[in-house]
């Protein structure tokens, strides 16, 4: 696969992340060998291609309620290799990019995960267009958003980051209002907190060197998954400093159409506005620069907005298989009793 990048910019002229172009070089639309499957009753499952070619590891299965208000997931914290290869965050690379001013070190950063992942014998990329979106902590800590991009693009929050390293395989992500949507999932266990790795990226962190974290945004979950970085996370909460993230999403654009009455219409009474201010009539005051662009942006800017759209490929398998595997791996945790959550019939 050819993956060609270029830098996304605010209108304000901020660094906003990577567009991503991947194309298979025969114009083809392959299995990622990092992907979703969706079969009969909302079945789900993440599966991940071994590199020996034995039969795909399952990373997780989910299932969306009948009505809409949730999913249950069930992660299967099976040993496989990281989409981004170690070598992609070595020391070297790591020190390298510490050395950077800290407004360049997120984009530096974007473009040595896009090179990974176009790479790595696990990615999940696919033909079409892709985002690599950085993600910042607010000022009120572990509090993280994008910032929108214009003035009618989402503004991309990542939500539950403390509570993103759950122990517990089973998880239910409730829809309904009383946990946060756009939240962190974890696709492995955590690691102990006195692992080798994890005490080396709290050195980092307590250095403010500690690499951004790959989430991997599912709508269909309306959440994020970590694909690379768990130990990292685990590290930035240990050492309490909110970390930055890569946010990495399929999407399309879709065409803006704008209606020139509307637009003259609006001239009109910006062009009445001045005469009047030229004129010295009384309560009228020159409008300011920032808010006159931001009315013109909002009436002529014609611009595609691009919509976030998970893609999943569809599955053969009978719903049975799916059914057998969740119920196998609730079994292996001595958790049985919770099967009838995950078989409801709709």
């Amino acid at each position: 696969m050819s993956v060609y990048w270029k830098d996304i910019e605010t209108d304000a002229g901020r660094w906003f992340g990577l567009a991503l172009e991947c194309r298979e070089d025969d114009g083809g639309h392959r299995k990622p060998a990092l992907r979703l499957e969706s079969g009969h009753n909302a079945r789900i499952r993440l599966v991940q291609e071994r590199a020996d070619g034995g039969e795909p590891a399952t990373r997780f299965w989910a299932t969306v309620l009948s009505d809409c208000y949730g999913v249950h997931l069930l992660r299967s914290d099976a040993p496989v290799e990281s989409p981004v290869p170690g070598s992609a965050l070595d020391s070297a690379v790591v020190e390298r990019h510490a050395a950077l001013p800290q407004p360049q070190r997120l984009a530096s950063w974007s473009r040595v995960f896009a090179q990974a992942l176009s790479e790595g014998p696990a990615s999940f990329l696919h033909a079409g267009l892709w985002m690599l979106i950085g993600v910042r902590p607010l000022a009120d800590a572990w509090k993280f958003e994008a910032g929108k991009l214009r003035l009618n693009h989402w503004h991309w929050p990542v939500s539950g980051v403390r509570d993103a390293l759950r122990a517990d395989p089973v998880f239910f992500i409730d829809w309904g209002g009383q946990h946060p949507i756009d939240q962190v999932l974890n696709l492995r266990a955590p690691s102990p907190p006195e692992d080798g790795r994890v005490k080396w990226w709290r050195k980092k962190a307590r250095e403010g060197a500690l690499p951004p974290i790959l989430l991997w945004r599912l709508d269909c979950l309306q959440a994020y998954v970590i694909i690379d970085g768990h130990d990292r996370l685990q590290a930035a909460l240990l050492e309490d400093r909110p970390p930055d993230f890569l946010v990495a999403c399929s999407a399309y654009e879709q065409p803006v159409a704008r209606d020139p009455v509307s637009q003259q219409a609006m001239m009109a009474s910006l062009e009445r506005h001045a005469s009047e201010v030229a004129l010295k009539v009384p309560g009228r005051t020159a409008i300011a620069t920032d808010s006159l662009n931001t009315t013109l942006i909002s009436a002529f800017d014609d611009r595609p907005i691009v919509v976030p759209q998970t893609y999943a490929w569809a599955s053969r398998r009978p719903e049975s298989e799916w059914l057998a595997e969740v119920e196998a791996r609730l079994a292996e945790l001595g958790r049985s009793e919770l099967f009838w959550e995950f078989d409801e019939r709709r």
